[in-house]
């Protein structure tokens, strides 16, 4: 069994670390954030450090980088959504979609979220969801499409985005996976009538970790939701616990008081997002 570390040496082992985080938000502001190696390096990079950071330092590293939150969220976020486009694009106009979706560097990643979420479902007394809503799909859908695919769902695709659900129906349609898709704005005071009767209907509703920038708007969202659903539907809203805060915003129970959260996973692998499991109140 190795030694603990001094203090002095964990210290200079979480400045390093936290140095070396805002380097990486320093290169990743001197690109224009487009899939090439230099960014795809660079995301791959800071992705693996706040998934795996070196053990008893996350607090401090936080406290350091606490200026460059916002600015590497953005990063993450702005990255993420112009990695999905070229992904989509690629996988829609190639010669072997199915071929081409294997080759997304990071669906392993969604492969493994979606597991761990069925499962939370399955540990609160949930089936597998026969009817899904995925809130904020994006322009590579892959939840969705997994969710379809391999567990069987019905499910509808909603993002306010026009431009991001014509890419992910065409990447659900060159892969042949059937689901439907709806613009809509979940941040609006009032959700769509149509979005609410799929709400009602659902047995699972998805909250992507991006809808919502913080967890007052998470909060507005998901009152909205737990009057929409029905007494069966479970919510499922992603977050982030740790240094994986600096990529995604940060929700906790005691953030959606309009929803009975039953249980919360905080996994310690590659997938980036942490769980919540709720209910509407009973």
């Amino acid at each position: 069994m190795p030694a603990p570390r001094a203090p002095r040496e964990a210290a200079g082992i979480a400045e390093r670390t936290a140095e070396r985080l805002v380097a990486l938000c320093e290169e990743l502001e001197d690109t224009d954030l487009r899939p090439c190696p230099r960014v795809d390096a660079a995301f791959g990079e800071l992705v693996q450090l706040c998934c795996h950071p070196p053990t008893g330092c996350t607090a401090t590293v936080l406290e350091r980088v606490a200026p460059h939150i916002d600015r590497l969220r953005g990063l993450s976020s702005s990255g993420e959504g112009l990695m999905e486009h070229y992904w989509a694009g690629r996988i829609a106009t190639a010669a072997d979609p199915g071929a081409e979706l294997e080759r997304f560097p990071y669906l392993g990643n969604y492969l493994d979220l979606v597991r761990l979420e069925l499962a939370a479902l399955t540990a609160v007394g949930h089936a597998t969801p026969r009817r899904v809503v995925v809130l904020g799909s994006g322009p590579l859908p892959l939840t969705g499409l997994v969710l379809a695919a391999r567990h069987g769902a019905e499910v509808l695709h909603v993002d306010r985005d026009p431009a991001a659900l014509d890419s992910g129906t065409s990447v659900a349609e060159a892969v042949r996976i059937r689901t439907r898709s709806l613009c809509a704005d979940v941040s609006s005071t009032v959700l769509p009538t149509d979005l609410t009767t799929e709400i009602r209907r659902a047995d699972l509703v998805l909250l992507g970790a991006l809808v919502g920038a913080d967890a007052p708007a998470k909060a507005a969202i998901t009152a909205r939701l737990a009057a929409a659903a029905g007494p069966d539907t479970a919510v499922l809203v992603r977050t982030a616990a740790g240094l994986r805060t600096l990529l995604y915003p940060q929700v906790c129970p005691a953030d959606l008081p309009g929803l009975d959260v039953l249980l919360e996973v905080h996994p310690r692998t590659d997938v980036v997002n942490s769980v919540l499991v709720a209910r509407a109140p009973r």
